[in-house]
């Protein structure tokens, strides 16, 4: 029973993961005390650095506008997915453009968007938010779509020998089948929203976690280049296990 116990405990508090990092952390310090700090910082100059940029606001001044592009980008790839999947179910010709489009976009480099978004919309915002968009959209329509083909057929007939009119159907029956894989590739196109706008913002604006990582490389502030990729990490963590789970497991009831 205690042993029982203490494993529940273990996993609520994820201590395996816990260890993991420690140990990766000591393994992290000892290589650094090889290098200088322009090469391999070592935690302590780290979590200096960290402390340096949230006291001066600039933690909060980039991550916010970071955020705010990937929110502009990400929130119009899931209404593009929506309606692309909604146009896929009216007409088989329909679905099998939809699933080519997706494939030709998933096959794209992510380069490819990032330079021609470049020239189509010079150094803004718009930039990144248009990159962040083609990349999120086919994982979302590729989700949804599974999400479709998911649903239960006899479930449909059972609709129609209840007389449920198809907005009916779409609330009681489309609805509940395709929720869980629209999070399912929410997690995943937000991970890569992270990723891609970050590079982004390299080359095409003044504010933000990539374009303030590429101006401190260029100071050759390694130390805060380690800093900011923390911070990444952090905001993913924090975004998968109290927005994305927390949405799961609400829909899981709901069901």
């Amino acid at each position: 029973m205690e042993r029982k116990t203490l494993t529940r405990i273990s996993q609520k508090l994820h201590l395996s993961t816990v260890l993991v990092l420690t140990m990766l952390v000591a393994i992290w310090w000892q290589i650094s005390r090889s290098y200088s700090i322009l090469v391999m910082p070592s935690p302590g100059e780290v979590w200096t650095a960290l402390e340096s940029i949230t006291l001066s606001g600039a933690l909060w001044q980039h991550v916010a506008a970071s955020l705010a592009r990937i929110s502009l980008g990400f929130s119009a790839s899931i209404l593009a997915a929506m309606l692309l999947c909604s146009v896929a179910v009216t007409h088989r010709v329909a679905s099998d453009v939809v699933k080519d489009l997706i494939t030709i976009l998933q096959s794209t480099s992510v380069f490819v968007w990032i330079v021609l978004s470049l020239i189509w919309f010079g150094l803004s915002d718009m930039a990144t938010i248009f990159t962040t968009f083609l990349i999120c959209l086919p994982v979302l329509a590729n989700n949804l779509f599974e999400g479709i083909q998911s649903v239960d057929p006899k479930l449909l007939q059972m609709g129609t020998v209840f007389k449920l009119s198809r907005m009916e159907k779409f609330k009681s029956i489309m609805i509940p089948s395709c929720l869980p894989f629209l999070i399912a590739g929410m997690r995943v196109a937000f991970g890569l929203a992270l990723k891609v706008s970050v590079v982004a913002e390299m080359f095409g604006v003044s504010s933000g976690v990539g374009y303030i990582m590429n101006y401190s490389r260029e100071l050759l502030e390694t130390d805060r280049v380690f800093a900011w990729a923390v911070v990444m990490v952090v905001i993913m963590m924090v975004m998968d296990k109290l927005v994305f789970e927390s949405l799961a497991r609400k829909v899981s009831l709901w069901r």
